[in-house]
């Protein structure tokens, strides 16, 4: 936050527009949300989540939304032994439907995807759970991932979502933020269509960001 204030200061000072300084805070922003992706990948805590699912379950969805937080904890997951298929912005769609094919025939355990690319046009209810390991700043694109799995041919009794969020006991950090703009709109949406949704967060603690 203090570089925030510190960037809109010097944007301010050398005659930026609104426009101007509502980018560079954006911008900032964009970076800091992909770092504490990155320190949260590399949180063993993260991939234990991930783990425990696939050992329990059998199969997990798995969502996040900067590319690097996607390959990094593809990484993590194949160094535990885990099978993994990913999907993202770049994916061309015969990969995609490949992708879809493989995981919901059970030749892997985990499909790894971005909350936007890979958040429509797939069936993948072989899981009955997905964790976020990351958030998007869109009520929408976050329930249009978790529906992946959660569709017509799901047979499990019940579709549990799992959010992640890091953890710091002396401060505010941005996965809580985001979390709290996310159940604002959330609320907001609820009451217009007198509908009933919500992000259910589990902590990883021990993320050492700054």
């Amino acid at each position: 936050m203090e570089q925030i204030l510190q960037t809109v200061g010097r944007e301010i000072a050398g005659g930026a527009t609104s426009g101007g300084i509502a980018k560079a805070i954006m911008g900032l922003l964009s970076s800091a949300r992909k770092w504490l992706g990155l320190a949260k990948v590399a949180n063993p805590a993260t991939v234990d989540v991930i783990d425990d699912v696939v050992e329990a379950r059998g199969a997990c969805l798995v969502f996040a939304h900067h590319r690097g937080v996607i390959a990094e904890l593809e990484k993590q997951l194949r160094r535990r032994g885990r099978s993994v298929v990913t999907v993202h912005g770049e994916t061309p769609d015969r990969e995609r439907a490949e992708a879809e094919r493989v995981f919901q025939r059970g030749e892997v355990q985990i499909f790894l995807g971005s909350i936007n690319a890979a958040g429509e046009a797939l069936t993948l209810h072989r899981a009955d759970t997905c964790v976020f390991v990351e958030l998007d700043w869109v009520p929408a694109a976050m329930h249009q991932a978790e529906d992946r799995g959660h569709r017509a041919g799901q047979t499990a009794k019940g579709y549990h979502i799992i959010t992640l969020l890091a953890y710091m006991p002396d401060r505010q950090n941005l996965d809580e933020y985001v979390a709290k703009v996310l159940i604002e709109k959330l609320a907001n949406i609820n009451t217009i269509l007198d509908e009933k949704a919500g992000i259910a967060g589990r902590r990883i603690e021990g993320v050492d960001f700054h």
